[in-house]
């Protein structure tokens, strides 16, 4: 693409991702103690003596603080219609045969017929899709990846095709994400009081895969209203279609692969939030049995019933970023969300929305919008609002933004159709994030502090993010090392099985 502001500086970031890389361990992982040092004393020393906090204050802080009247909606926020998300639309044919209109501003963008997207949705997770063995990221290798990261979807969800129609673009009432209530235990578990409760759904939670488990009230401004089936072109109600009046909503999230997220855009970081719907719908299932266990009504979802970044910030899990995504500390934006609706209430034991300092760092810090292949992500200071990207002013264009909720509003229409265009997830605006780095002590500490640092450095931290070979996208290098990550499965280095010597009989 023409004027691609992921190629600024993109020669640099790679010569010193490869600086890095050559002072880290055969794992990858841990930095030298040269880098590591200089890191911390220029990134966590300056953050510290700009913000004049204490490490004891900014290790509090990690817990975050509650933050009130947060999502902030105006007089023009209304309840979102399913039938108005993006890929609604780039995923059925139905709805782009009685609203060519709609389906017209894709085309405009590329120049492509209307029908180009229903095709081309499925072939992205087809074994025929061409494959370019010369261009890393890309080959074979990495299209079969992709291609086995959705295989449960495929055996979930029945004929060859309707996977992502199942796993990705919202559809309610899937196997994994089932309405049927027949496994309810008859009797209800009498827990001793509602920390009891709480307690148990996260354990459960934990237990089940999940990194992060918070409880939110059922909040009708975040539920999807009507909710919508595309695959029936049918719009369902809260009231006279769901099976239960619904009182708490599970938030969970499951972290994406560092190093996989890292070779964004490619088929290995498609491939990882492939494995990333997979395991949330074993986890909401599993969540949902749970609780239907219990003796309690419950229905796990994914995309479908409601807007997840808006629950995961209910939930106290994280913050929204300037992507549009839940940044959850210490992992940013590299994690996927999964829900399950249930009347259990949890009384006063409902987490709260936190902040950890992470929007207002989101103002500062626009690496994700420069990485961006589609130019989808607002460069505005402030969040709005109202959507203000190129095209917010052309009449009809903003119908996939949810007016009146004030945050940084994306052009989601581009970057889906950049996820067409090159047969991938994308996942730069994931990769490039300050946020999304490795779980190391001293990022820990930057986390800490970040709520106590000023503007200024904000400005200094995302800056040394790129500097020390975090961050790059469409770095062929970041290919090359996931395809050796899997040297750190071996039983020790010499990849001979220290089992095989053992003297039990």
């Amino acid at each position: 693409m023409t004027n691609d502001p992921s190629n600024i500086n993109q020669d640099q970031e790679g010569v010193e991702s490869t600086i890095v890389s050559e002072k880290q361990s055969d794992q990858g992982t841990d930095l030298s103690r040269r880098t590591f040092f200089k890191r911390f004393a220029v990134g966590g020393g300056a953050a510290l003596l700009g913000g004049g906090a204490t490490y004891a204050a900014g290790s509090a802080s990690v817990e975050g603080r509650i933050a009130k009247d947060y999502p902030e909606t105006n007089e023009d926020f209304k309840p979102f219609r399913q039938k108005n998300t993006t890929l609604s639309y780039a995923a059925s044919p139905v709805l782009a045969a009685r609203d060519n209109t709609r389906m017209e501003q894709f085309k405009k963008l590329h120049d492509k017929p209307a029908d180009y997207f229903w095709p081309k949705l499925f072939q992205h997770f087809e074994h025929n899709v061409p494959y370019d063995n010369s261009r890393p990221g890309f080959t074979q290798l990495d299209g079969a990846l992709q291609h086995a990261s959705w295989m449960p979807w495929a055996n979930w969800s029945g004929p060859k095709g309707k996977m992502l129609l199942f796993g990705g673009t919202g559809v309610p009432n899937t196997p994994p994400y089932t309405w049927d209530q027949s496994d309810k235990h008859e009797n209800k578990h009498q827990f001793t009081d509602a920390k009891e409760a709480a307690d148990a759904v996260r354990s459960a939670g934990r237990l089940f895969g999940a990194l992060r488990v918070g409880i939110a009230r059922n909040d009708k401004r975040w539920n999807y209203d009507p909710i919508y089936d595309l695959t029936q072109d049918k719009e369902l109600s809260w009231e006279k279609d769901f099976p239960f009046k619904p009182k708490s909503v599970i938030v969970m999230v499951v972290p994406m692969d560092y190093d996989g997220m890292a070779t964004a855009p490619s088929r290995v970081s498609a491939a990882t939030a492939g494995i990333g719907y997979t395991q949330m719908a074993v986890l909401a299932g599993a969540m949902k049995h749970f609780m239907n266990g219990l003796g309690y009504n419950a229905v796990g979802a994914g995309n479908d019933l409601a807007i997840s970044g808006a629950y995961g910030i209910m939930a106290g899990l994280g913050e929204g970023g300037r992507n549009n995504c839940l940044l959850v500390p210490g992992y940013g934006p590299r994690v996927r969300i999964c829900k399950v609706f249930t009347d259990f209430d949890f009384e006063d034991e409902y987490d709260q929305p936190h902040t950890w300092g992470i929007t207002e760092f989101c103002k500062s810090c626009k690496k994700c919008a420069d990485a961006c292949p589609s130019q989808a992500i607002s460069h505005s200071t402030e969040p709005s609002f109202y959507p203000d990207h190129e095209r917010a002013k052309e009449p009809g264009y903003n119908w996939s933004n949810h007016i009146g909720v004030k945050k940084f509003h994306t052009d989601a229409k581009r970057c889906v159709d950049y996820w067409l265009e090159t047969d991938s997830d994308c996942g730069a605006c994931i990769a490039s994030c300050t946020f999304n780095e490795p779980d190391f002590w001293h990022h820990w500490f930057i986390m800490a502090i970040n709520p106590f640092t000023p503007k200024l450095i904000h400005g200094l931290m995302a800056e040394l993010h790129p500097a020390f070979g975090y961050g790059s996208t469409q770095n062929p290098e970041k290919v090359k090392k996931f395809w050796r990550t899997g040297e750190g499965m071996r039983v020790n280095k010499h990849n001979k099985s220290t089992f095989g010597t053992s003297n039990i009989s």
